[in-house]
């Protein structure tokens, strides 16, 4: 058999496109247990779908502001699948290591809010303690 420029295309052609495979399609755009950070001196944001998540995190924030500043903050937890037993912490601390906020992820939520840095001081790090979490969390941290 003799082989031509023509058969070697069609086998080439073949062979590339019986050797492809698609990834995975992810309606949100996040792996499953693996968050996705943006850090910037005004803006942090923490994406997470969570599958019975149990790692810890410590994140240290890259915020520099005054006590003119605001913080605003976003969190959304939906689709949670859990006991109000499970014990998933967010805590964010500022530069002098006291607690600007401790909250226990048990459930749906989405809460707004805004507070001014001079009474609690530049946003410093955020901790994410997980116990088996098992939900969609988006966390916004904005200054402005």
């Amino acid at each position: 058999m003799k082989l031509n420029i023509s058969n070697i295309s069609t086998y080439f052609i073949i062979m590339l496109i019986s050797g492809c495979i698609e990834p995975p399609d992810y309606d949100d755009g996040l792996l499953e247990n693996i968050p996705a950070i943006v850090n910037d001196d005004d803006y942090f944001s923490l994406s997470l779908y969570a599958e019975n998540h149990t790692q810890n995190y410590n994140w240290n924030l890259d915020f520099s502001s005054t006590s003119e500043d605001t913080l605003f903050t976003s969190l959304i937890i939906k689709d949670y699948l859990g006991s109000t037993a499970d014990s998933s912490t967010l805590i964010l601390y500022n530069s002098n290591e006291a607690e600007i906020f401790n909250i226990l992820l048990n459930g749906e939520t989405t809460s707004i809010s805004e507070i001014s840095i001079e009474y609690i001081g530049n946003p410093h790090r955020l901790e994410f303690i997980s116990n088996k979490l098992n939900c969609l969390l988006e966390l916004q941290l904005i200054r402005k």
